[in-house]
């Protein structure tokens, strides 16, 4: 059955903070929890992603106004209609170091369509004159912001912390998903509240 197209887009001037992202269901989101949480037991500190708002992110955008809110949205139109929908392997654990406390993601073992998604919505971005990052794109869904491992560093030296996934990673299952539809998504505090991902465009991946 095909997905109808939802429509959002603010008609107002305000700057918002968005991304384009692949979501996923909620039982999705719920399994993606558990292995947030096997982590989060062997932190001593850690800002856990709600469950709500686990996602992968295909392409962040940053501060736009309502012009290029629109932009965006034609942008991501033009990929999904190019692209066909995404099958994706979640596998083990990985680290990001920072400064502030690092951030612990899930990986992508397998990918069918992801990266040619990707491409595609990055090249609708630039023809557009949107900003794009010039990193190169590694899938991955974060768990935990400011990750502070327990205990002392392992006797081989290696970080405390990518031993913990590494030992979490083992006791993992695989997730399997397939994605029809990609979002672009607005990032904020409603009425100074949590941080909460609300999409304001949902395209059907038709390609």
């Amino acid at each position: 059955m095909e997905h109808a197209e939802n429509n959002q887009l603010s008609a107002g001037q305000t700057p918002k903070r968005l991304f384009v992202a692949l979501r996923f269901s909620a039982e999705e989101q719920a399994a993606l929890a558990r292995s947030r949480d096997a982590v989060l037991k062997r932190l001593r500190a850690g800002r856990p992603t709600d469950a709500a708002n686990i996602h992968l992110t295909l392409a962040f955008l940053g501060m736009l106004d309502s012009a290029g809110e629109k932009r965006a949205a034609d942008a991501l139109r033009a990929a999904a209609n190019a692209c066909g929908p995404v099958a994706l392997s979640l596998g083990g654990l990985g680290v990001f170091e920072h400064r502030r406390g690092d951030i612990v993601w899930r990986g992508v073992s397998q990918q069918e369509g992801l990266l040619a998604l990707q491409h595609t919505l990055v090249r609708e971005l630039a023809t557009r004159d949107l900003p794009v990052d010039e990193k190169p794109f590694m899938p991955h869904v974060t768990l935990v912001r400011g990750a502070r491992p327990a205990g002392s560093a392992h006797a081989n030296g290696e970080p405390d912390l990518q031993r913990i996934c590494e030992e979490v990673s083992s006791t993992l299952p695989s997730l399997e998903t397939r994605r029809t539809e990609a979002a672009l998504m607005w990032s904020h505090h409603p009425e100074g509240d949590r941080l909460t991902y609300t999409p304001i465009l949902t395209a059907p991946l038709r390609g």
